[in-house]
């Protein structure tokens, strides 16, 4: 049985217990539904609220654990730099400590990373992975781009960022026909740590799965944006090739389709639990 308290009961699929980890450095945690466990990891610079709507969505039949990253959200900022292996480390521990595995882990973007790095380094904790909008390598020049993108935020802010990261995530036509959410995740943003991002960043900027991927054993389902310049579907469709077996499925969004897209999103995870992972 892990440390982490069981669910509050849910009203309407959405209350959640939150809580944090024992264990250091500090997770924040929100849990809800009972079933088979799913972990939902978000995107640099969001936190775990990016997972509402998908949360309460599988929450009739799946228990559903959100977490926001170190840096982020309700979580620990911790001094220094950080690497993908702490990244993985922070998920593999908050799995031991739920003590609900093998878990169904689904990332987003620097989440995605997560997720291929579990299923390289943790394999045992995993019943499925679903990598989202993600890379497992960048070339050299978008390498460039990250280091000017912390240039930026280290002499304005995360403010100097904001506009840019907004139209990366969403397309012209969702931020048209949906400011307010535009608006709610950019406050996100703006409210998260410079340190904690830039750590993070850095973390996201040197990822380096790629070459290792074959090795992975763990059923996979990757998810595309069709108009997705922070993580284009030649990344994604890498990704799938590397991984034995692993589905391929594009969605019509840029860089967050769960908020874009969510039905589509969210059929795509159902139809990949229930096939893949044992419901």
């Amino acid at each position: 049985e892990g440390k982490l308290p069981p669910a509050a009961p849910l009203t309407a699929g959405v209350r959640a217990a939150v809580h944090h980890t024992f264990s250091a450095p500090q997770l924040r945690v929100a849990v809800q539904g009972q079933g088979t466990p799913v972990v939902l990891s978000h995107a640099l610079g969001a936190d775990l609220h990016l997972w509402d709507d998908l949360a309460a969505a599988l929450a009739p039949r799946h228990e559903v654990l959100r977490y926001d990253h170190r840096g982020h959200g309700g979580s620990t900022v911790p001094a220094g730099p950080c690497t993908q292996d702490d990244l993985v480390d922070d998920a593999a521990r908050l799995i031991r400590e739920w003590g609900r595995g093998p878990v169904v882990f689904v990332g987003l973007s620097m989440g995605g990373m997560v997720a291929q790095g579990l299923a390289l380094r943790h394999p045992e904790l995993l019943r499925g992975v679903v990598i989202a909008h993600s890379s497992a390598r960048y070339p050299d020049e978008v390498r460039g781009m990250w280091a000017q993108r912390i240039a930026a935020i280290e002499q304005g802010g995360l403010a100097a960022i904001s506009d840019a990261t907004m139209e990366r995530w969403f397309t012209p036509g969702f931020r048209a026909a949906q400011p307010e959410v535009v608006e709610r995740l950019r406050q996100t943003l703006l409210r998260s740590s410079p340190a904690g991002y830039i750590a993070c960043g850095r973390a996201v900027a040197a990822v380096d799965w790629l070459e290792k991927l074959d090795t992975v054993k763990t059923p996979a389902l990757v998810i595309a944006g069709a108009h997705d310049a922070g993580a284009p579907s030649a990344m994604s469709e890498a990704i799938a090739a590397r991984i034995p077996g692993a589905e391929l499925r594009t969605v019509d969004a840029a860089h967050i389709g769960v908020i874009e897209q969510p039905q589509g999103f969210l059929d795509a995870v159902r139809a990949f639990i229930d096939g893949r992972c044992g419901g």
